[in-house]
């Protein structure tokens, strides 16, 4: 579940961590579909080490300061 506070996005299975998440505020986003998901994926990697570091910034995604564009791109495609 995709859950969205501000401009923070969350996402988590968990249903414990999802009740503490809208606890604190979250709402519940619609759902990605699978099409635009995979269009974002081929887009991440034309992106630049700074683009990727600052999307991983906004899905909520901290220690990513010191990945190489490799491993951006693996972290970032497990949460797009």
């Amino acid at each position: 579940m995709r859950l969205i506070f501000k401009n923070v996005e969350r996402e988590t299975d968990d249903p414990a961590r999802i009740r503490k998440l809208k606890a604190e505020g979250y709402e519940e986003m619609d759902p990605v579909p699978q099409e635009e998901s995979e269009e974002q994926t081929e887009a991440l990697e034309e992106m630049s080490v700074s683009a990727l570091r600052a999307l991983a910034k906004r899905k909520g995604l901290d220690g990513t300061s010191g990945l190489n564009k490799e491993e951006l791109l693996a972290v970032l495609k497990d949460v797009i």
